[in-house]
């Protein structure tokens, strides 16, 4: 698998939330050994992936520079017509563009006059349906997908490869810009135009070049001008340019609907249909490159507001009889078939826990459509069994029930007046009682959540702390016995020790007591003794020196 050299990934912004892959027509991204990014070989370049992206993980490639490398030289312009609906000020960035080196401006929709001229021919034989061809998104489906319906695509070029052919006749080698909302036409055009941008891109750039587009005139793009063609890029659009609104036709928009089209499309002869089909819902001008600030409804009427104003330009029309450019175009089986062993697919099933048809959920949050779509891309290497979340939450409910039963305090679950579950725990310390019993225990423990619980069980004296709490959507009561019975009995016995120590201490110090006392007592008539001797001598001594 080949990373695609258009849509960009970005594992640093990538949270892993599947968006992108869910939102994906095609399920051209890989998701493996914690990186993602889009498969080139199978990615139809719809640009979805960068809309729907929460975390901007993916992006498509930028190609300013190579603009910046040919500025300030002769180089021309093809700009697609949704510029209209997309800029509030379009014709002012037509001088910009010529003030930064363009000698030549011309609406991309002059191009378009060719393709409906063509178109208008393929018409006229076709003996079955016809698709028209304009987007590369719905050709790179049905090259890619639905290889058996290449017959059905009409072999006419796209209206910007049409318009390159006019640039390169009127300007030769000159360097060629394109201008548009659609990320596709950077494959399309690679070798028909030297850059090829987003209107995003160019706002990027006005941006970087600190450009104020207020000071710059309006201006208007070179003829020769369109008919009708500017009005392609909204729903109906090539039918009305075509103005031919009689031709049996259908309008397919959106890349999931035009592969739920071609998925029930038989390959049987049809009544002839032109099939106008567009990848983006509101056609280009709901491009992955449009502004995002409006609405359909807004463009839309940007765009034929500046179809009335120009449509009154009397400049000379292009004439299209006037120019015989090669526009026909063949395409190319691309799919790409990967046959995967039925073993290999059954093994990964058997690995998600869904061995039983039953336990296929398809719910769709891993991104697949099916759990059998998914287990085949884990075995082809672009999906990890970990992106099935009702995969993660059976185990983690497993784990987690397995925690509840086997820890040591006892766990009941009540609701009204029936037991909904009790642990191994609770069944042990409960053993022989009815669930009448063990129930209004629970109730009466829960009544009074708050306190120590002296409770006697089995013949036993116990002492229990209540944890108790309500299941979410009244699904019951929860009462968690934790049994502080050997902290109760240790704390009673260190009492009791303290209890017996106090005693013993008073009795020390009573003896103590008495002792020093006892001392005392003996030391008082010893005193005593000695100073009526000591009076007695010194009464003597005084004596003596009298009779001295």
């Amino acid at each position: 698998m080949k990373q695609s050299e258009y849509i960009i990934s970005n594992d640093a912004n990538c949270k892993y939330c599947y968006k992108c892959l869910r939102n994906c027509p095609v399920k051209a991204i890989s998701f493996h050994d914690e990186k993602s990014f889009v498969i080139e070989e199978e990615c139809v370049l719809c640009g979805t992936c960068v809309t729907v992206c929460p975390q901007h993980a993916k992006n498509y490639r930028r190609d300013i520079d190579k603009f910046d490398s040919i500025l300030g030289k002769p180089f021309v312009i093809s700009i697609a017509p949704s510029v209209y609906a997309h800029f509030d000020k379009p014709l002012k960035l037509f001088d910009i563009f010529r003030n930064h080196g363009c000698v030549y401006i011309s609406e991309t929709a002059v191009g378009a006059e060719f393709v409906t001229k063509e178109y208008l021919k393929q018409i006229e034989m076709a003996d079955g349906p016809r698709i028209t061809t304009s987007c590369p998104v719905v050709v790179n489906i049905v090259e890619k997908y639905f290889p058996e319906f290449i017959e059905y695509l009409m072999p006419i070029v796209s209206p910007a490869i049409a318009h390159s052919e006019f640039l390169r006749h009127r300007f030769g080698d000159l360097p060629k810009v394109f201008v548009g909302p659609c990320v596709g036409k950077k494959e399309e055009l690679k070798e028909y135009y030297d850059v090829v941008l987003t209107f995003e891109e160019i706002e990027e750039w006005i941006e970087k070049e600190e450009l104020n587009v207020e000071s710059y005139q309006d201006k208007l793009p070179d003829p020769p001008y369109p008919e009708r063609s500017r009005m392609y890029p909204m729903t109906g659009g090539i039918i009305f340019s075509a103005d031919k609104q009689a031709i049996d036709h259908i309008v397919i928009e959106g890349a999931e609907n035009i592969i739920d089209f071609l998925e029930k499309l038989q390959t049987s002869p049809h009544e002839p249909v032109i099939i106008e089909a567009s990848a983006c819902i509101g056609g280009c001008l709901n491009g992955p490159a449009m502004r995002k600030d409006n609405n359909i409804l807004a463009r839309k009427s940007m765009l034929t507001e500046y179809f009335r104003i120009l449509s009154k330009v009397e400049d000379k029309r292009v004439g299209v009889s006037n120019y015989n450019f090669k526009l026909s175009r063949a395409f190319t089986n691309k799919q790409v078939k990967i046959d995967v062993p039925e073993e290999r697919i059954r093994h990964v099933l058997h690995l998600l826990h869904k061995d039983d048809k039953s336990k296929e959920l398809n719910c769709t949050g891993c991104g697949y459509e099916t759990c059998y779509e998914k287990a085949r891309a884990v075995a082809l290497g672009k999906a990890e069994k970990d992106m099935c979340f009702a995969y993660l939450v059976e185990i983690v409910s497993s784990v987690s029930y397995k925690v509840v039963d086997e820890t040591p305090n006892a766990i009941v679950i009540f609701k009204d007046s029936r037991l909904t579950y009790i642990n191994t725990s609770a069944k042990k310390l409960f053993e022989g009682y009815t669930d009448e019993k063990i129930l209004e225990i629970c109730k009466k423990v829960y009544a009074k959540r708050y306190k120590i619980h002296e409770l006697y069980i089995n013949s036993r004296k116990v002492y229990f702390y209540p944890k108790t709490f309500e299941l979410p959507g009244d699904e019951g009561n929860v009462v968690l016995f934790v049994d502080i019975t050997d902290m109760v009995l240790q704390k009673e016995k260190m009492d009791e020790i303290k209890h017996r120590s106090i005693q013993k201490i008073e009795e020390v110090l009573n003896d103590q007591m008495k002792l020093a006392q006892d001392i005392a007592g003996l030391l008082g008539e010893s005193i005593a003794e000695t100073k009526s001797r000591f009076l007695e001598f010194k009464k003597y001594m005084e004596g003596d020196n009298d009779n001295l």
